[in-house]
C-alpha cells in the first residue's frame, strides 16, 4: 500500500491533557492564522484530568485542585473566562490529619509541611514522641549542610540531618507522598522544596526560619497541614478547564483516538506517519517516557535522557456512602498515612468537605489513593482486593463499617513523575538537547514540575518559544 501523504500545518500539538490542550490554546492566541493538529491516543480529551458528573455528584478520577501561588494555573482560567466557576475550598475544612496507629491526629497549627512554626501546638501533638520531638529541636543547634551550599540532597536526607528520623517518617514522608507519590530517600530536595535548602542557607536552623516566617506573613503562624486554602477548583470539577480548553480549539485539526506513531523529521518538518501529519513545528506533550519512544530514532541522545526519568503509578478510589450510615467524619480535608503504618492508603480526601456542592446532602465522598513509588506492588492487586483492604483501613480510622453505596476505581499507570536526585542536572541536558532541534517543544509533569499550574506554565512558553520560531 502506497504511503499517505501528510497533511501540512504550521503546528502539531501531541497530548491531548492538560499540557496539549493548553498549549495548543495558547498557539491559537499568538498565531490565530496558522493551521494548529492536536492529536490524542485516547478516546476523550484531558489526559488525567477527569471528573465525573452524574447524579447530584462529581466525582474526581485524577487531579482535584490547583494551588493559586503558581499564577499560570489561574491566568488560563482568567483567558478562558472562567473566574465565576472558581471554587474555593471550604473555610470551615481546611484542616489535615496524619494517621498514627488508629487515630487520625490533627496537623498542629504552624506546621509547614516538613517543620513547625509553633512550638506550644507541636509539643502537645501525639504525631511524635517525646524523643522524637526533642530530636526535632536539636535543629537549633546544628550547621548548615549540603543543601546549603547547593548540593543536590535527598529530602529523607535533608529531613534526617535536620529533624531526626521519627520526624521524617511520620511528617515529612506522609506530607511529601501527598503531592508526588515519591520515595523521599530519592526526591530532589533543591527540585521540588527548594524553600527548605533556602531556609537551612539564610537562617541556618528551619526552626528559626519557621520563627521568622510566621512573624513576616500575616495568619501564617495559623496555617497547618497541606496549606488547603491556597487551593482551588472549578465548578463541575477540575475537567471543566480541559473541556473549556477544548472547546475553544474548533478552528484546529483535532484527532481523538489517534497514537502518534513514525515521527521522522526531514526538509525542515516534523512528519508523523500516523496519523499523516507534517509541520515545521511540534510540541510533544507527553510523559517523558511516552517523549522518548516517538523521539528515539529522531534524536536518540534526547530519547535516552527523557526515558531515565522515573515514573510512579497511582489509583484513585472514589467511595460514595450513604451519610446515615457511617458516624461523624473529623472536621478536615483529608489525610494522609505515614508508609511506617503499613496501610493501604496513603492518602485520603473528604470530597464533600473539601468543595462545597460535590454530593447530595444524604451522601458523603472520599477519595482514597493507593500505590505511589513506594507502594507499586499494590496497584497489581485486583479492584476488589484494593477495595478489600481500604475497607479494613477505613474501619480502623474512620470506624466505617457500612459498604458504600458506589466505588470507582482509576489507574494512572506510570502517571507521576519523580523528580529524584539529579533531576536538575538531568532536565538541563534535556531542555538543550531541545532547543538544538528546531521547531521542538516539550510539556509535561517529567519536567519543571508535576502540577496543573506548572504544566500550564510549560505550555505557555512551548507556544511564545513555537510562535516566534
Amino acid at each position: 500500500m502506497a504511503a499517505v501523504s501528510p497533511t501540512s500545518h504550521d503546528a502539531i500539538v501531541v497530548g491531548g491533557g492538560v499540557g496539549g490542550l493548553a498549549a495548543a490554546f495558547r498557539l491559537r492566541q499568538r498565531r490565530p492564522d496558522w493551521r494548529i493538529a492536536v492529536v490524542e491516543a485516547a478516546p476523550r480529551w484531558g489526559g488525567v484530568v477527569s471528573s465525573e458528573r452524574r447524579d447530584g455528584l462529581v466525582l474526581e478520577h485524577g487531579p482535584d485542585s490547583l494551588i493559586r501561588t503558581k499564577p499560570e494555573g489561574m491566568r488560563l482560567i482568567d483567558d478562558l473566562g472562567l473566574r465565576p466557576r472558581v471554587q474555593d475550598t471550604d473555610p470551615r475544612f481546611r484542616g489535615a490529619l496524619i494517621a498514627r496507629g488508629p487515630r487520625l491526629v490533627p496537623i498542629p497549627e504552624g506546621l509547614y509541611l516538613l517543620a513547625p512554626g509553633r512550638w506550644l501546638p507541636f509539643l502537645r501533638s501525639p504525631i511524635l514522641s517525646w524523643p522524637g520531638k526533642l530530636r526535632v529541636g536539636l535543629d537549633l543547634l546544628l550547621p548548615r549542610g549540603p543543601a546549603a551550599r547547593g548540593e543536590d540532597e535527598s529530602l529523607a536526607g535533608f529531613v534526617r540531618r535536620r529533624l531526626g528520623r521519627e520526624a521524617l517518617e511520620r511528617i515529612a514522608q506522609p506530607m511529601v507522598g501527598g503531592i508526588y507519590t515519591a520515595d523521599p530517600e530519592r526526591l530532589s530536595l533543591p527540585f521540588t522544596m527548594p524553600q527548605f535548602a533556602e531556609m537551612e542557607r539564610s537562617h541556618r536552623s528551619l526552626l528559626l526560619a519557621m520563627r521568622a516566617r510566621a512573624k513576616a506573613q500575616a495568619g501564617a503562624a495559623a496555617a497547618h497541614g497541606a496549606r488547603y486554602g491556597l487551593f482551588a477548583s472549578l465548578e463541575g470539577g477540575l475537567q471543566t478547564l480541559t473541556d473549556t480548553l477544548a472547546a475553544r480549539l474548533d478552528g484546529c485539526h483535532l484527532a481523538l483516538g489517534a497514537r502518534a506513531e513514525g515521527l521522522t523529521r526531514r526538509d525542515g518538518a516534523w512528519r508523523l506517519e500516523s496519523p499523516a501529519l507534517s509541520a515545521p513545528r511540534l510540541c510533544l506533550c507527553l510523559p517523558a517516557w511516552a517523549a522518548a519512544g516517538l523521539l528515539g530514532s529522531v534524536a536518540p541522545e534526547l530519547a535516552v535522557e527523557l526515558a531515565a526519568v522515573p515514573y510512579a503509578g497511582v489509583a484513585t478510589v472514589n467511595l460514595v456512602y450513604e451519610r446515615a450510615a457511617i458516624p461523624a467524619l473529623p472536621a478536615a480535608a483529608g489525610f494522609v498515612v505515614p508508609a511506617v503504618e503499613g496501610r493501604s492508603l496513603v492518602a485520603a480526601t473528604f470530597c464533600h468537605q473539601k468543595y462545597p456542592g460535590r454530593c447530595p446532602d444524604d451522601l458523603v465522598v472520599l477519595r482514597a489513593f493507593v500505590g505511589g513509588a513506594l507502594h507499586q506492588d499494590r496497584l497489581a492487586a485486583g479492584d476488589q482486593a484494593i477495595l478489600a483492604s481500604l475497607a479494613a483501613d477505613l474501619r480502623d480510622l474512620l470506624g466505617i463499617a457500612a459498604a458504600p453505596r458506589r466505588t470507582v476505581v482509576s489507574r494512572w499507570p506510570e502517571a507521576m513523575a519523580q523528580p529524584v536526585v539529579g533531576h536538575g542536572v538531568r532536565l538541563a541536558r534535556i531542555r538543550a538537547a531541545e532547543r538544538a532541534l528546531p521547531g521542538l517543544a516539550l510539556v509535561g509533569n517529567g519536567y519543571e514540575g508535576v502540577g496543573v499550574p506548572d504544566i500550564c506554565a510549560q505550555a505557555a512558553l512551548a507556544a511564545e518559544r513555537l510562535a516566534a520560531g
